[in-house]
């Protein structure tokens, strides 16, 4: 092969590997890959102390002897609330919760019995779904009583028991609100006039807004 030939060959060659090399260097026309956005569930601390205020219904019936004399209880309840929550690593949590309430559950037959002053002291154990918790709460209620029989009057206090559920949810920033049922049994007191003694069974069904601190 003359040296014109290989001379014409090498050139040819340089020039496929410089263009091969140069289209190489072009910046890709590929649209880059997209990243999908991960969603973020918020998730809530219900680690925190609280108060506000709730409103109820009462209705029921008087045990022993306050069946006959004040036949069935029913009315509603105003109050305040304050509490504190911890919640645990694994979502569960733990509180305690105690209110005071104004009330008008009333019953009256022969004679008329009123629950004017209801308070609790409970325990509270719920399960953190995000921005709610159902919850459990069980404890120590105790009722003022105003009753009437026979033209006498005497105002009572009754020691008793709550048992009951519910589920608080957040609202907006420190803001939650609950709804809850509880039943309530509060120990048999005297009935005026001598009429034996009478205490009673409430259920009481009751909403509630609360701030965190």
């Amino acid at each position: 092969m003359s040296l014109l030939s290989r001379l014409s060959s090498a050139t040819a060659m340089l020039l496929v590997v410089g263009t091969t090399a140069y289209v190489a260097d072009l910046p890709s026309k590929k649209a880059a890959p997209q990243t999908i956005p991960t969603l973020v569930r918020k998730m809530s601390n219900w680690t925190d102390v609280y108060g506000g205020l709730h409103t109820g219904l009462g209705f029921g019936n008087f045990t022993k002897e306050g069946k006959d004399v004040y036949g069935n209880p029913t009315g509603g309840t105003l109050g305040v609330t304050g509490g504190v929550n911890y919640q645990a690593q694994n979502n569960w949590v733990y509180g305690l919760e105690a209110d005071l309430s104004l009330g008008n559950i009333k019953g009256s037959s022969t004679g008329s019995s009123e629950a004017r002053y209801l308070n609790t002291f409970r325990g509270r154990v719920g399960y953190a779904m995000n921005e709610t918790m159902p919850y459990f709460t069980a404890g120590y209620t105790g009722a003022t009583t105003h009753d009437s029989n026979g033209g006498s009057t005497v105002d009572n206090y009754h020691n008793g028991y709550a048992l009951g559920g519910g589920v608080e949810t957040v609202i907006t920033g420190p803001w939650t609100a609950k709804a809850e049922a509880l039943y309530i049994h509060i120990e048999e007191k005297d009935i005026p006039s001598g009429g034996g003694s009478s205490g009673a069974d409430w259920g009481l069904v009751r909403v509630g807004l609360n701030y965190k601190f």
